[in-house]
């Protein structure tokens, strides 16, 4: 059985094993180690909220460690921190890979210039950024797991070698897939082109061993992750004809990597696990790219999955609050490996850029619900109110472990929808993605899923509100008629609040497109039940004078929750 799902929330124990060197700041500090397994993850891509972008040169080793000390007490007890670029070079001081700017002299982009500028001077100064990052997370009680893309990909060195990004041996055109004639290579990832290396090659699997297996025996890292993304997207890593001959060769290479980490964890005393990032779907899905996730499970290869959606668009992962990982849960169900899932933050809005807090509870919660064993972040750069995180972070972040304290928060369940960009990428999303067109007499269907039991909330007297507020792009009321639907029952007009959004300046600009919510205050006989919801939105009447297509541009559930009956969070209005 799989080991019970365990809230970070506990004392500290005081670790047996030394972390290494101590930075000042931390001299009188004893080595932490959480408590359990890692279930609340935060990965960060080591550039963008952080000392290479953010800080001018020169770096001390406290600044470089800033990105550390802001997790602390925020509710997150794993970081999971990436060592390189998907062009194969590193951010830290490697045996075995070029640094960031190790074979650029000219430069053609001034923050990668100064990314590298600090990288190279921090470890001129004796300082390792990988050593330090991990030795202030087991000073501060964080598991630190090590990540690299495991496909890397080259590019133009005529039109790109001034970005520093691509190593030498990614440059290495005998090495990448090529051109590849099968008809699912004209729609895969922006990444996943021809100059990505192909793993089918001895040379390319030897080159991420050495580092992975350096991660794990250089480092008192708490283990490692093999990210099977490169941003967050995946494909195969070979020629679609090659997928078969690949997959077995990845598996190998995975046992390979576990044999490194069960002997690094004898030599350091300090459990070495080995998580996988995948697409969050069922096995064919993973199949199709090469993936032999069961194999990896049922031979003990892997310590965990960490599920990400499908469903992005051209340079972002997007907001998923149904993310489906029925087919990882199962397949580990027995095992001792966990489940993980991976949020995204991305909601392609016209003005909000970002999840807001009751979003990624939403989504969280509906994680849980589903058999995750822990939620985290994975979008690489998390700043929706600036960077250092002011307080609003915090507080999102310090609720992710517990399915208890989800389920008593506010929650936004938000369709899946964007605005600025159609669906890009290998795996297209199932089910219907909004903005969507409606045509008179015509309706859409939209799944919304909810794990609150919003019953036994009512019956205990703790719901403020629960609305549903579907957007609809060049409508105006009274010049045209909807009916919307949830779960089959017609929402009247008696509930209905409707919001017009014809130009209007609001917090963040021009509300968009123009038209209107419908912005329905449930009451608990139209409530939506805890699990899948159908929400159908019908064009009943359409103005012939405009001449202008209505859209379903966005469907959102919000639940707000009282702390107990009869109490109000402002009983007065002033």
């Amino acid at each position: 059985m799989k080991t019970p799902m365990v809230s970070h929330f506990v004392l500290l124990f005081t670790s047996l094993c030394s972390c290494g060197t101590i930075l000042p700041a931390m001299a009188e500090s004893q080595t932490k180690v959480p408590g359990y397994e890692p279930q609340v993850f935060f990965y960060d891509d080591g550039r963008h909220t952080g000392p290479l972008y953010q800080f001018a040169p020169p770096l001390t080793p406290e600044d470089f460690v800033y990105s550390v000390d802001q997790l602390v007490g925020s509710g997150v007890d794993t970081l999971i921190f990436s060592a390189g670029l998907e062009g194969g070079v590193v951010q830290y001081d490697s045996q075995f890979a070029q640094k960031w700017g190790d074979n650029v002299d000219v430069w053609t982009h001034e923050i990668f210039y100064r990314a590298s500028r600090n990288l190279q001077q921090i470890i001129r100064d004796g300082h390792d950024p990988l050593k330090l990052i991990c030795d202030r997370c087991h000073q501060t009680g964080l598991w630190f797991i090590a990540t690299l893309p495991v496909c890397i990909t080259g590019s133009d060195r005529t039109k790109h070698h001034g970005l520093g990004r691509t190593s030498d041996f990614a440059y290495r055109t005998e090495l990448q897939v090529g051109e590849d004639d099968h008809p699912k290579a004209k729609i895969i990832g922006r990444f996943f082109k021809e100059k990505r290396l192909n793993f089918v090659h001895p040379e390319v699997r030897r080159e991420r061993f050495l580092l992975f297996e350096e991660l794990l025996t250089r480092y008192e890292s708490d283990g490692i992750e093999l990210d099977l993304s490169i941003d967050n997207e995946f494909g195969p890593f070979c020629r679609f004809s090659e997928i078969e001959t690949m997959a077995p060769l990845l598996t190998n290479w995975i046992r390979d990597l576990r044999q490194a980490a069960d002997k690094a964890e004898k030599v350091q005393g300090r459990r070495k696990r080995i998580f996988v990032r995948i697409p969050a779907a069922a096995p064919d899905v993973w199949k199709s790219v090469g993936f032999e996730v069961s194999t990896w499970i049922e031979q003990g290869l892997v310590d965990g999955l960490i599920c990400l959606t499908t469903n992005r668009i051209p340079a972002n992962a997007m907001l998923d609050h149904d993310l489906d990982i029925r087919a990882a849960v199962a397949a580990t169900e027995g095992t001792h490996c966990r489940v993980l899932a991976g949020g995204e933050v991305y909601l392609g809005s016209s003005l909000h850029q970002e999840a807001i807090p009751s979003m990624i509870w939403a989504a969280a919660s509906n994680a849980y619900d589903r058999g995750a064993d822990g939620f985290g972040l994975c979008s690489g750069m998390w700043a929706p109110d600036g960077w250092p995180w002011p307080d609003t972070q915090y507080q999102t972040l310090r609720l992710l472990a517990s399915p208890f304290l989800l389920s008593n928060a506010d929650k936004t369940y938000r369709a899946l929808s964007s605005s600025r960009s159609q669906p890009t990428g290998l795996f297209r999303p199932t089910g219907t993605i909004l903005p969507t067109p409606v045509a008179e007499g015509e309706s859409v269907q939209v799944r919304l899923r909810v794990s609150d039991n919003l019953e036994q909330r009512q019956q205990e007297g703790k719901i403020e509100s629960v609305r549903l507020q579907v957007q609809l792009s060049n409508f105006e009321t009274g010049l045209n008629t909807a009916r919307v639907e949830l779960n089959g029952k017609v929402l009247p007009e008696s509930i209905l609040e409707p919001s017009d959004l014809h130009f209007r300046v609001i917090k963040n600009g021009i509300a968009g497109p123009y038209g209107y919510m419908l912005d329905f205050q449930l009451t608990p006989e139209f409530y939506p039940v805890q699990g899948e919801n159908q929400v159908k939105v019908t064009l009943v009447n359409r103005d012939p004078k405009l001449n202008m297509i209505v859209q379903v541009h966005d469907i959102n559930c919000s639940i707000k929750y009282r702390i107990h009956r009869h109490v109000q969070e402002v009983p007065l209005d002033y």
